[in-house]
């Protein structure tokens, strides 16, 4: 089965009974995204860290808001599901089970105690060979700054808007410097902590300087759209500076111009963010030219003629005019290297930059060669040495 088919299959599997370009054209509660991105997405992140090597401290998962779902369903909430994805690797050449060790911490006071007690119910749980580790309980905190300081790589799934606990984790694991985070918030949260003139510690470690200017736009600006896109950019300008790229995944109000979710995946890792985008394709609505919205329930721009593409933020004609523009950093890259450290934080797909460098042997502006010999080929593929002539 190729790899597509597999992440379409895993999606699938999570999102049962709807298309997932179909899925958020009704509203969605938090667990049901956690579900639709998280669930599936992390065994493939799990993926890319043994495509380097094999991890040889344990990975942590790191969940901050581990009942979701439990209450709203009456079944399992995700982070058991997360747990059950953990034990159905056992033995394989990527034994999940044997090297993740998952720390769960919900903060509502009423649910934290049960999910102990419901996380020993589960089937498989005598078979975790690492049993999950309840942050309500303070000597497991100690547990965790112990061990996330040795561990090989962590992800933490937070809020980092949520509660305090959950700002603190946010907080600590950006100064750790080996942490991933899949973020879920929702946007409202931030522009309460900047309309507040005396901002929560969280925002005043990330931000930094960039604070009193962001409070200072709120305060003179009046559009709504207008503060969440500078608000949102500033925010991942702070990330880009501590060395972590940004995938962001927008979900609007079915039928309204306005965000309901926010779903970013923050890492160092060029291959987990391709993985995290091409997990979310098949959730996106796509342009005209070909080009996916990163984002469900966005509107796309009507191109009124295929000139206009290059007045739009990301673009094929874009694309293409980026890649030869940085010819000295790609030339005699492969493809599937370009794809991979080119579409970082943008919107663009595999597709895509296959269409893209189609276009460009076209007008003479790339050579196709061979990876192995360095001799001249004429069908592109993902193994293709790409020559710039610019």
């Amino acid at each position: 089965m190729r790899k597509r088919e597999v992440v379409e299959k895993r999606i699938q599997e999570v999102v049962t009974g709807t298309e997932p370009k179909d899925f958020f054209k009704q509203k969605r509660s938090p667990a049901e995204i956690k579900e639709a991105v998280f669930l599936p997405f992390f065994p493939i992140w799990c993926e890319t860290l043994f495509a380097v090597q094999e991890p040889v401290e344990p990975v942590l998962y790191v969940d901050a808001s581990a009942g979701l779902g439990l209450q709203e369903a009456g079944e399992w909430p995700v982070s058991f599901k997360v747990l059950k994805s953990i034990f159905a690797r056992t033995g394989g050449r990527i034994d999940l089970n044997k090297v993740v060790q998952p720390f769960l911490y919900e903060g509502n006071k009423a649910l934290a105690p049960t999910l102990p007690q419901l996380a020993e119910e589960l089937p498989f749980y005598p078979e975790l060979h690492q049993k999950p580790l309840f942050l309500h309980e303070p000597e497991n905190v100690a547990v965790l700054q112990e061990q996330d300081t040795k561990a090989s790589a962590v992800f933490l799934f937070v809020d980092p808007f949520g509660n305090k606990f959950s700002q603190e984790l946010w907080a600590r694991h950006l100064k750790l410097g080996k942490t991933d985070f899949l973020l879920l918030f929702d946007y409202k949260k931030v522009a309460a902590a900047l309309s507040n003139q005396k901002a929560p510690n969280h925002l005043q470690a990330l931000l930094g300087e960039r604070l009193s200017g962001l409070q200072r736009y709120f305060a003179k600006t009046s559009n709504p759209a207008k503060k969440e896109a500078y608000a949102l950019k500033a925010f991942s300008a702070c990330l880009q500076e501590k060395g972590l790229n940004s995938s962001r995944f927008r979900i609007n109000v079915p039928g309204k111009d306005q965000s309901s979710h926010q779903v970013w995946f923050v890492s160092k890792s060029d291959l987990a963010h391709t993985r995290f985008k091409e997990l979310l394709l098949p959730f996106c609505e796509v342009q005209e030219d070909g080009v996916p919205v990163f984002g469900a329930n966005l509107k796309t721009v009507r191109l009124l003629v295929p000139e206009y593409a290059k007045y739009l933020e990301f673009s094929l004609v874009n694309l293409m005019e980026d890649l030869v523009q940085n010819a000295s950093v790609y030339n005699s890259m492969v493809l599937e290297k370009i794809y991979e450290k080119h579409n970082v934080g943008k919107p663009y797909s595999k597709a895509n930059y296959q269409t893209a460098f189609e276009k460009l042997k076209e007008q003479g502006k790339i050579t196709l060669l061979n990876p192995k010999t360095g001799q001249l080929v004429y069908k592109l593929t993902s193994a293709c040495r790409i020559k710039f002539k610019v």
